[in-house]
Order: structure tokens, then C-alpha cells, then sequence
């Protein structure tokens, strides 16, 4: 008897599952066990593994699966699902603050530089015609409001 699957026989809530460590649909696939219910396809999934601190990562293909209880293969349990949605805030969020900051660092940068370029020849500059184009109408030269 493979002992790594007699928790199917005392468990109904067992469930086989099979998962994949690299990405693909040609991908091999591997028999897991759990007893989490909500374990979904698509899903990620911590497991058992011989190499990165005895632990890595498969991405859930299959839930509920039928297979031969009697498998000579090691059926390792999952250690956990994977949730993914905080880190997928917490990077929009961050995002979002760097789209900020590179905003207010073109803003200051443009600042900077208009006031060195534009020191010493403001008036005369903000006096020609083409810096009030967009703003009001031009009328025989003259910006009007």
C-alpha cells in the first residue's frame, strides 16, 4: 500500500489535485493532496520540494482529480495556497506612488528650468504673442480675455 494516500481512505474531505512547477500547457503535472476546500484552478500553491529551502511553488491545474490510490508515487500534501491579491495591491499601490512622484519630479524639473532660462528675459518672453496661444484668443496681436 502507498501510505502517502491512505488519507483518502480516511478522509472524505481529501481532495487530489494536480499542479504544475513550470508554466505551459505541455507543462508535467504532479498529484498533491490537500484538505483545503476552496483550492481552485489557477490557483497557486505552496509544496514539499528537495531544493529551495525545501519549499517552491506550483500553480494549480487540476482539483478532485481521480487517480490510482494504490500509485507507487509519493503524494505530497500542499502547505498552503498562495495569496496573491494583497501583493497585487500592494504593487498597484505602490505604482501609483511612483507614478506620482515621477510626475512631481517632472513638474520641479521643468520649474527649475524655467526659471534659470527664463530669468533674466521673463517679461520680454511672456510678452510675445505665441505664449498666450492656447490660453485666450489672439486679436491683431494682442491677447485678449
Amino acid at each position: 500500500m502507498n501510505y502517502s494516500t491512505a488519507v483518502f481512505l480516511i478522509n472524505d474531505k481529501a481532495r487530489a489535485v494536480y499542479g504544475t512547477y513550470e508554466a505551459g500547457k505541455d507543462a508535467s503535472k504532479t498529484l498533491f493532496k490537500t484538505l483545503d476546500q476552496t483550492l481552485k484552478v489557477d490557483d497557486f500553491a505552496l509544496v514539499p520540494t528537495n531544493t529551495r529551502h525545501n519549499m517552491t511553488v506550483v500553480k494549480i491545474t487540476d482539483v478532485d482529480v481521480d487517480f490510482d490510490i494504490e500509485t507507487s508515487v509519493h503524494v505530497e500534501w500542499i502547505i498552503g495556497r498562495i495569496e496573491l491579491a494583497d501583493y497585487a495591491s500592494l504593487v498597484a499601490q505602490e505604482q501609483e506612488a511612483i507614478t506620482t512622484i515621477q510626475s512631481a519630479q517632472k513638474a520641479k524639473k521643468r520649474e527649475e528650468l524655467r526659471k534659470a532660462l527664463l530669468a533674466d528675459a521673463d517679461n520680454k518672453l511672456s510678452a510675445l504673442p505665441i505664449a498666450a496661444i492656447g490660453q485666450d484668443k489672439l486679436i491683431g496681436g494682442e491677447a485678449t480675455s
